[in-house]
């Protein structure tokens, strides 16, 4: 948890295949990054994640997400969520993307 917290100069970060897991406010106020990729053997992502990453532009998040906590993604204003699952997995909260960011469900990578 908080692992990332209010490190506002981080602009890219490169998740390792080993983590299975993004705890509560680990990227809380990171307001310079920029994009994020949640590698395949990710979980889940904890509440208020990426809370703030106001810089923010993409997430991709893969089909091996099962749960997200409330409002990972709030206050990421210029952010667009794009989802390898077809649909919103039941073990996602119903207020994961609080700030209605736009989301491309069933997003295959080029």
């Amino acid at each position: 948890n908080c692992a990332f917290a209010f490190c506002d100069i981080l602009t890219s970060i490169t998740i390792p295949d080993k983590v299975t897991s993004i705890g509560d406010w680990a990227f809380f106020l990171c307001e310079s990054l920029t994009c994020v990729t949640i590698p395949d053997k990710v979980t889940s992502i904890g509440v208020f994640a990426f809370y703030n990453c106001r810089s923010l532009t993409s997430v991709t998040i893969g089909n091996s997400v099962t749960s997200i906590g409330d409002s990972a993604f709030s206050s990421c204003t210029n952010l667009t969520i794009y989802c390898e699952a077809a649909t919103k997995p039941s073990g996602w909260s119903s207020d994961w993307n609080s700030s209605n960011r736009p989301v491309v469900w069933g997003y295959v990578a080029e």
